[in-house]
């Protein structure tokens, strides 16, 4: 398993408690829009076994042509180690990354797609949307939603300049908001739905989606095999 030991280049605080970690790109390392990857703490395997409480799976939210990659989470978002050794470190500090892996590559078979996302998974979301806006072979149109509360929607303005008579956001600050939204875009046929958000938000929008007839196979999540089964119960 190659590890990569890298420098945080930039920090940037999106919202309250969110931050964006933007880590030097090694040369000829690429990934896939969507990709997911390992950070860890320098020194997390100096010991006899790995110290898996300073690791964490986390979304790579930029391109490889931005040739730099970005994690966004919260910080320090609870009371774990990790994330409280995270909210401590500078540009110029070093963080491993390993274990690159893609489940949510964008499906280009000529049907749309509705990206649901809650608070920060818009992290998730955000290189499937540029990847779209970059090449829109495959796809009608993609539409993408997203839930937080607070109202300081992450990557908003961003994005917000990117829409056209193909793509669209729709940003909600409440449960409610977005279940009457997602009441309105399962009317569309055809759609292939990508989530990502707590266990529990995964649960009750693939529920919602199967109530509405959508099919197992046409519901995109961030999951292993093993564990789809506890997701679609």
């Amino acid at each position: 398993m190659i590890k990569y030991k890298l420098k945080i280049i930039d920090i940037i605080e999106e919202a309250q408690g969110t931050k964006t970690y933007y880590l030097e790109k090694p040369k000829d390392f690429t990934w896939e829009p969507g990709a997911h990857t390992h950070i860890a703490h320098a020194g997390f395997d100096e010991g006899e076994k790995p110290n898996r409480n300073w690791i964490r799976h986390m979304s790579i939210m930029t391109l490889p042509q931005e040739n730099k990659i970005g994690i966004t989470t919260r910080v320090p978002g609870s009371s774990s180690e990790y994330k409280q050794k995270l909210s401590k470190l500078n540009v110029g500090d070093e963080v491993v990354l390993f274990k690159l892996g893609s489940r949510m590559g964008l499906r280009r078979c000529h049907r749309p797609i509705i990206l649901l996302s809650m608070g920060v998974g818009i992290a998730t979301m955000r290189p499937l949307i540029h990847s779209f806006i970059n090449d829109k072979t495959g796809v009608p149109y993609l539409i993408n939603v997203n839930v937080d509360s607070s109202g300081n929607y992450i990557f908003k303005d961003e994005l917000d300049k990117l829409t056209d008579e193909s793509y669209k956001n729709y940003w909600t600050n409440s449960r409610q908001d977005f279940y009457e939204r997602l009441q309105q875009l399962t009317e569309r046929e055809n759609v292939i739905y990508y989530i990502v958000g707590s266990d529990m938000f995964l649960k009750d929008i693939i529920h919602q989606l199967l109530l509405k007839k959508v099919k197992a196979e046409d519901i995109v999540i961030d999951k292993k095999d093993e564990v789809l089964k506890d997701y679609f119960e």
